[in-house]
């Protein structure tokens, strides 16, 4: 195997009664795995504060039996999920099977991972797979406690399938969630402008896609609203947000589809009606998969070729190979968007629960954009892999959004959900 640039951090444990040599200065398999895929970086656990650990994928091993004591004294500074590897020598798979018991008992996210003395070719590719998996999760996650999440408005009054357990998420994850009125908002825009000079590049740029339906002073009252948001988010350090969109409707006569479809292209994930736990998806999307997304909703089924025609006035202009802007569907107003979506390979994801600890995920594949006139602006035909997929999909009952992503994502999202059922304890 090649050795990556990669740092790995593998923070060691074992017990004062073994008298073992280093792992650092020792030849165990085990080592030479991790040296293979990783720089690895050797943490003490007297010495885990004075590193930081998060800057890095981390790992703990496990050097021998009678640990396990030792990893209760540092279990809550290690980033989540907690990644064990064990080995075949000095008691280490038996430590790693008690810890790993406590950590289930305990509801705490987890993966261990044992390294046998003779591993397999097909077991090296495999822990590669499952490293890297965990590695992009738990370096997600970290992103993701950082995040402040800006929920402008209340839920639309039509999801009422869709609210959280707000105080709950910011405990298991560490976000913080900020609410802001609409009509701050509206306040902001009545004072914004839109008259500086990147406000008139982005208005001349855009207007070269507009339709015959909507005018150049359409677009000029969508970048006022897309300024406001920008700015906020900027003001507040905001990763993420929401919006309660149709109350723009009334009060600035226009719509927010054009600044959200902006602001997901600068990496602020955005998300429309309030709906939490499409934003919750579309976050995962970016942070654990490393993509845009499109959340939309279903318009139409059709059985017989397992497909499902979806449908919204907004979407990443980026992930598409052109675009347009029109009106917004239900209102005629203001400017929506029609995104060509490129052809092929999607994921379609949804988080959604109190605890946004319900899932659902499936493969398939972006056959058509279509254009049926009583339909929101971005519309997609999605043949799903499996027929039976469909009917789990209807099943699911995780609320009308649903999330589009690019490419064949459900390994690593597989990985993600299994994490999160195993450490989030639900209630009795």
């Amino acid at each position: 195997m090649e050795n990556i640039e990669k740092t790995l951090n593998v923070v060691l444990l074992s017990s004062d009664l073994n008298k073992i040599q280093p792992l650092s200065d020792t030849s165990r398999e085990s080592l030479n795995l991790l040296r293979s895929l990783y720089n690895v970086n050797f943490i003490g656990a007297q010495y885990l504060d004075q590193v930081a650990v998060l800057n890095n994928f981390t790992v703990v091993f496990i050097e021998s039996g009678g640990s396990e004591e030792k990893f209760l004294q540092i279990v809550a500074k290690l980033p989540k999920p907690v990644v064990l590897i064990s080995d075949s020598y000095h008691n280490s798979l038996p430590a790693s099977i008690e810890i790993s018991s406590w950590l289930h008992n305990n509801n705490v996210m987890f993966k261990h991972l044992n390294i046998p003395a003779s591993p397999s070719n097909k077991y090296l590719s495999e822990i590669s797979e499952d490293l890297n998996n965990l590695e992009t999760i738990q370096c997600g996650l970290n992103r993701i406690s950082k995040y402040n999440i800006a929920l402008i408005g209340d839920e639309s009054p039509w999801l009422i399938a869709s609210k959280i357990d707000k105080e709950r998420v910011q405990n298991i994850y560490g976000v913080k969630f900020i609410e802001i009125e609409t009509n701050n908002i509206v306040r902001l825009f009545n004072s914004e402008h839109a008259a500086d000079n990147d406000s008139l590049h982005l208005i001349e740029r855009l207007s070269e896609h507009k339709d015959e339906k909507i005018s150049d002073y359409s677009i000029h009252e969508a970048v006022r609203l897309y300024n406001v948001l920008n700015k906020l988010c900027k003001e507040h350090s905001i990763n993420a947000l929401t919006v309660k969109c149709f109350d723009f409707l009334d009060t600035c006569h226009t719509t927010a589809c054009l600044a959200l479809a902006l602001l997901n292209d600068s990496g602020i994930v955005s998300g429309c009606e309030g709906d939490i736990p499409a934003l919750w998806s579309m976050i995962i999307a970016k942070e654990i998969c490393g993509s845009v997304s499109f959340m939309t909703n279903p318009s139409s089924i059709e059985r017989t070729d397992k497909s499902v025609d979806f449908a919204h006035c907004t979407a990443p202009i980026s992930i598409g190979e052109n675009y347009s802007l029109t009106t917004h569907y239900e209102s005629q107003i203001g400017v929506g968007i029609t995104v060509n979506i490129a052809l092929g390979k999607f994921t379609l994801f949804k988080c959604a629960g109190d605890n946004l600890d319900k899932f659902y995920l499936y493969k398939g594949e972006i056959v058509q954009n279509t254009a049926v006139q009583e339909r929101c602006r971005t519309q997609v035909k999605f043949i799903f892999k499996e027929k039976e997929d469909l009917d789990n999909y209807l099943e699911n009952h995780l609320g009308n959004h649903a999330i589009l992503i690019p490419g064949k994502q459900k390994s690593i999202l597989k990985t993600y959900i299994n994490l999160i059922k195993s450490g989030i304890k639900r209630d009795e």
